[in-house]
């Protein structure tokens, strides 16, 4: 018991750490970068608008984008494009047309426009990149994620520091693919470089559900763990945890993690202090099982009912808390029609060798009835047994010759009833040759004095 409570300690120490360490399990250890974090992109001679008169043109279509006025924009953007040759004004051109596209959910076209930028490789390295960017969410956005990953694969190459958002695409990219080993990296990456505590929840429960979904449970309870101790309000994380933990046969870390919710008012239902309850007796601490179960009781949490009575007179009794297990069991002896309580009662009487009382409640057991014929005869015979300690030999019989009756008392009822008689015999025996004595030195006795 006490090397339970010693371990159960320990383990509600490491659930209750605040955490401060990003989560490492076996697929997060082996994350590498997946773009450049610093450095400068290749210096590119772009030409510029070859003519004044496209220059102002674009300034009118990019005016009237600006005003809402897309419409207009877009017959201004098509009529420039009908009529240049020249890439770095076809790749502007392009370029908003491909966004604008993406705006009114022409997803086909947006990819078409962006590629063609991509192709003609005119502007600038950040336009290119955020083109094939753009390229990858018009996919993404057509659910072809296939040709998104590809091509948001290719922005990473190329580019330098991008943001967390881009990282995120990519893992959501994976997930959607149904490709969970992939989409660990960029989510953990994307997690460490999160600072805002309310933005790396979803990415926990991301990485929660990959590792899951690829059964690495052992990695799930690790960000199970960090996620409970980030949002220790988040009933449903507890939940999770608790269920994990059962799942992998760890009922040592199941019950602390359970005793933990209970500790921090999470665990507040019948249902979960009775589970709380049930892990501890199972763990060999009846007695907390017992307090858990009765503090529910008394706060109106767990119902007053026969079957709760029931179970917290069982745990006291295995925890050889007697005088509660007796308390508990003359309560449900109150409220049920059945002796069995009363049974119950003598037992833990006879084994402190309270007789006297035993007794009484043996008999009690029998005369109210509802027994089995085990718990019958183990009454009879005990009670005789109890009366014979008590010097009360031939009620010991009587109550021993009952117990005869039963088929897996019988044998010992009677080795009990040989003995007492036999010990009767030998008392008596003993009766008679003192009293013979006796009358042999009276007589002597007299003899001598005629």
């Amino acid at each position: 018991m006490v090397f339970l409570k010693s371990i159960l300690c320990g383990l509600l120490i490491f659930y209750s750490f605040e955490a401060t360490a990003l989560v490492s399990t076996k697929y997060t250890g082996s994350c590498s970068a997946l773009a450049k974090e610093s450095g400068k992109y290749p210096e590119k001679k772009v030409k510029g608008f070859k003519s004044e008169a496209t220059y102002k043109k674009m300034q009118n279509a990019n005016q009237l984008m600006a005003d809402g006025n897309k419409a207009q924009a877009k017959v201004i953007l098509e009529q420039i494009k009908n009529s240049s040759s020249d890439a770095f004004t076809l790749s502007v051109v392009y370029q908003y047309l491909a966004r604008m596209a993406y705006d009114a959910g022409n997803f086909s076209q947006a990819v078409n426009y962006a590629g063609k930028v991509v192709e003609l490789d005119a502007l600038p390295v950040n336009a290119i990149l955020s083109m094939k960017k753009q390229v990858a969410y018009s996919y993404y956005a057509k659910k072809d994620y296939s040709n998104a990953i590809n091509w948001l694969k290719q922005y990473f190459a190329q580019v330098i520091n991008p943001p967390v958002s881009d990282y995120k695409a990519l893992a959501q990219l994976y997930y959607q693919a149904n490709n969970f080993r992939s989409a660990i990296c960029p989510a953990y990456i994307a997690l460490k470089k999160t600072t805002k505590k309310k933005e790396k929840e979803p990415l926990y429960k991301m990485l929660f559900g990959l590792h899951y979904n690829l059964k690495d449970l052992s990695g799930s309870a690790k960000i199970l763990t960090e996620m409970v101790n980030f949002w220790p309000a988040n009933k449903k994380y507890w939940e999770q945890l608790f269920s994990i933990e059962y799942q992998q046969g760890n009922q040592l870390n199941a019950l602390a993690v359970s005793e933990l919710a209970y500790k921090k008012g999470i665990w507040s239902t019948e249902k979960e202090i009775k589970n709380l309850a049930s892990l501890h007796a199972n763990n060999g601490a009846p007695f907390t099982a017992a307090k858990r179960l009765e503090d529910g009781i008394k706060k109106g949490v767990v119902k007053s009912n026969l079957e709760n009575l029931k179970l917290l007179a069982r745990y006291w009794d295995q925890a050889k808390a007697d005088e509660k297990a007796i308390a508990s069991y003359k309560r449900l002896a109150s409220l049920s029609g059945s002796g069995k309580y009363h049974y119950r009662i003598g037992n833990i009487l006879f084994s402190k060798e309270r007789y006297n009382e035993a007794s009484k409640a043996f008999l009690d057991a029998v005369n109210k009835g509802g027994l089995s014929n085990t718990e019958a005869g183990n009454s009879y015979l005990q009670l005789g047994a109890a009366r014979f300690y008590l010097g009360q030999e031939n009620s010991a019989i009587a109550a021993l010759e009952k117990a005869k009756n039963y088929k897996k008392t019988e044998r010992n009822a009677t080795s009990w009833v040989t003995f007492i008689r036999e010990k009767q015999k030998i008392r008596e025996q003993l009766r008679k040759d003192a009293e013979e004595l006796e009358a042999e030195v009276a007589a002597e006795a007299e003899k001598s004095a005629g």
